[in-house]
């Protein structure tokens, strides 16, 4: 099975499209899209080290997740 090959329209940092330039052979409006690896924890943290100290609204979120245990 073949996977199908995903394009998204290129936009600038404020959010307007990329215009196509006919100049060059590639097609500069339509970019495949970066897939980003999901990390273990959500809230951005990846390992043991970045926890947050106990007792902060984030650590707290994070016991509640079920992420960490107290």
């Amino acid at each position: 099975m073949a996977k199908k090959s995903i394009k998204r329209r290129a936009r600038t940092g404020t959010g307007t499209f990329v215009p196509d330039d006919p100049s060059t052979p590639e097609n500069e409006a339509w970019v495949r899209p970066v897939v980003k690896k999901a990390s273990k924890f959500s809230y951005g943290i990846d390992a043991k080290k970045d926890f947050p100290p106990p007792g902060t609204p984030k650590y707290k979120m994070m016991v509640l997740a079920g992420e960490i245990k107290e």
